[in-house]
């Protein structure tokens, strides 16, 4: 029997529906699928208030998450396989992930081979660099991500995503695609599933090597990757500013988160516009090294 446990967090659906598509061919008899769904204590809600929303910015930075909520995990069991759903808040894996992930629970992934499915807009690098170094830190063997999405470009993720998580609605608006992950990507992972039960003798090899590349290769959006390198260092400061404010919130802080607020609107759509003129030299300059980064090999 090989053991599988699904571990994850999903406010808007899109984790917990691609998890379901990827899962859904391990459904075999020698496999067996435990689900883990974790949170913080106190949750955070969704759809989520403005304020709300901003003020986790600081904490999703610099790496402070709220305290695991109890998951009912027996100590030491073990599984085969993990597969990971997160995704990203402000350039960094959400707040609950990154709870999980430096709790003592995450003992379970320790010479455990791990899968990760992210749901995010088109701005994930640097949060996939540090789930990546939290799943080393834990002991888990990360060997494959897969990585969805939002709909549109850039500049559309950029005003949907932060609709979704405040308004809740997917529906398109005016000349905008819908919000989050399109369907049919969900749907893909039928695919991608299948791959895994035809590879379960492999789940626990002593060397585990990737098992997805062919059938879900992950390609860094370098146009994507510019405006990450351009805003990480003023919202890093701003982050640390607004902590040494006060805790979450504080109304000392808000002013800072403000400052935040209008950095995204003023600054960060010249950058994008600016990365888009940039995108087509910088992918043929640095692409292939960058590819090979995101799947683990030397540069």
């Amino acid at each position: 029997m090989k053991r599988v446990l699904v571990v994850y967090y999903s406010q808007s659906g899109d984790v917990r529906n691609a998890l379901e598509a990827l899962t859904a061919p391990l459904q075999a008899p020698d496999v067996e699928i435990s689900w883990l769904r974790i949170d913080t204590t106190p949750p955070y809600s969704f759809p989520w208030g403005p304020r709300e929303f901003f003020d986790c910015m600081p904490e999703s930075l610099n790496g402070e998450p709220p305290p695991l909520a109890p998951v009912g995990l027996d100590q030491g069991e073990r599984f085969d396989l993990i597969i990971l759903g997160w995704q990203v808040w402000f350039l960094s894996p959400s707040l609950p992930i990154q709870a999980f992930l430096t709790a003592s629970e995450a003992e379970v992934l320790r010479g455990v081979r791990v899968v990760s499915v992210t749901c995010c807009r088109q701005m994930w690098q640097r949060a996939y660099a540090r789930v990546r170094a939290l799943i080393a830190r834990a002991g888990g063997r990360h060997t494959d991500s897969i990585v969805l999405t939002h709909q549109g470009g850039s500049l559309a993720g950029y005003i949907t995503a932060p609709l979704l998580m405040i308004t809740g609605r997917r529906a398109k608006r005016a000349l905008l695609p819908a919000a989050g992950v399109a369907r049919g990507d969900i749907d893909a992972l039928g695919r991608v599933g299948k791959r895994l039960l035809e590879t379960r003798d492999r789940w626990a090899e002593p060397e585990p090597t990737p098992l997805l590349s062919d059938v879900a290769p992950v390609n860094l959006n370098v146009g994507s990757l510019l405006p990450e390198a351009a805003v990480v260092p003023p919202m890093e400061a701003i982050a640390r500013l607004a902590r040494r404010c006060g805790r979450p919130g504080s109304l000392a802080r808000q002013p800072v988160i403000g400052l935040f607020v209008l950095m995204l609107v003023t600054w960060l759509p010249v950058v994008l516009l600016a990365s888009a003129l940039l995108t087509p030299v910088a992918r043929v300059v640095f692409a292939r090294r960058l590819n090979r980064y995101v799947r683990g090999l030397r540069p």
